[in-house]
């Protein structure tokens, strides 16, 4: 499976000043690939998980019109990244990993804008939108502070440390060679 550096068409998700977030929305449904040889070839503790389908979201700031974000297919993620210790309270998968998702890509969408390093102001954003995210799926108010806490406090080398191989090409054969033929109903 071909992994690349950027989606095909790079967007700069971040806003361009520091802004709270006043309201969240999920716009599509998030749809999820994991290749069938996944479990086999897998590097680390679990195999890596690809955004199927373009995901959509939107946010607005404080008197402000609603902003699209679209987290571009062929993301890959390793889902809520849990530490194994931890995962009997918040595991990786539940009501926040929608949230999860969209963090995930705000992460590491600085490095798909030419020029652009890591700024503290775009990790207090992905942040703040996961918070929001997890507010709008109804988390659990302990778990989505715990969660949030967590990623303000110990997220910061993940969200400064390059990653090459961020996206794979979903029209890859390896990857599309594996998929079902849809059968007309």
């Amino acid at each position: 499976m071909r992994r690349f550096d950027q989606p095909a068409q790079p967007v700069d998700p971040y806003p361009s000043a520091e802004t709270e977030i006043a309201g969240f929305r999920y716009d599509s449904a998030l749809v999820l690939v994991r290749a069938k040889d996944a479990v086999k070839l897998r590097t680390g503790e679990d195999a890596d998980y690809i955004v199927g389908r373009d995901y959509l979201c939107s946010w607005r700031p404080p008197e402000g019109d609603w902003r699209q974000l679209r987290v571009p297919a062929g993301l890959v993620t390793d889902l809520a990244s849990v530490p194994a210790p931890f995962r009997g309270v918040v595991g990786r998968v539940g009501p926040w990993l929608e949230a999860a998702i969209v963090h995930d890509y705000l992460y590491i969408a600085w490095q798909d804008v030419p020029g652009r390093g890591p700024q503290p102001a775009d990790k207090r954003f992905a942040d703040r939108i996961m918070l929001a995210a997890m507010r709008e799926a109804q988390v659990s108010a302990w778990r989505m502070w715990t969660i949030y806490g967590a990623v303000t406090l110990f997220g910061g080398a993940t969200f400064e440390r390059p990653n090459a191989d961020r996206y794979v090409d979903l029209d890859d054969l390896d990857l599309s060679g594996q998929m079902a033929e849809t059968v007309p109903r």
